[in-house]
């Protein structure tokens, strides 16, 4: 069996939106260059959660008896993200910085974001936006982030 260590997954993002190009794979795929996604420096983990609304539908079984069942219908795919990690406001060469993270939170535009391990597999992901940027700390404790996105549309993935 296969598995990733999750010292190698992390949330990638491009501030300027980046593009979302068509392909055969469910949703569109992620066009990713390393150049456009960098990794959120310090984090300590990433995730992406996705889930579909239900709603309730009422069916008739046998029309001459009135006989009806309850059934349930898939309607809208919602997609979050989040990322934490460690506060330290160095600057790291290829990664985002919490100056830069914060800066795009407060710009309010659309960004790209994946969740992907740099060994390999899937990526998940799309576009979206910052919704909630947190730094906290505890008496003698290391100070954190914690940063969450929400998507547009379906997620995106990629092999």
């Amino acid at each position: 069996m296969a598995t990733i260590n999750a010292n190698t997954v992390a949330l990638y993002i491009d501030t300027a939106g980046g593009a979302l190009p068509g392909s055969a794979a469910a949703g569109p795929a992620l066009s990713i260059t390393p150049l456009d996604l960098v990794p959120v420096a310090f984090s300590t983990s990433a995730s992406i959660s996705v889930s579909n609304a239900t709603y309730e539908v009422m069916s008739i079984t046998a029309a001459e008896s009135e006989t009806t069942t309850r059934d349930f219908a898939v309607g809208a795919t919602s997609t979050s993200m989040s990322v934490d990690g460690v506060v330290d406001w160095t600057i790291e060469s290829q990664t985002l910085d919490l100056d830069a993270l914060f800066d795009a939170f407060l710009a309010k535009g659309e960004i790209t974001a994946v969740w992907q391990s740099t060994s390999g597999g899937d990526v998940f992901g799309g576009k979206g936006f910052l919704t909630s940027f947190e730094l906290s700390t505890g008496v003698n404790d290391f100070s954190t982030f914690s940063v969450s996105l929400e998507l547009n549309g379906n997620p995106s993935r990629i092999a």
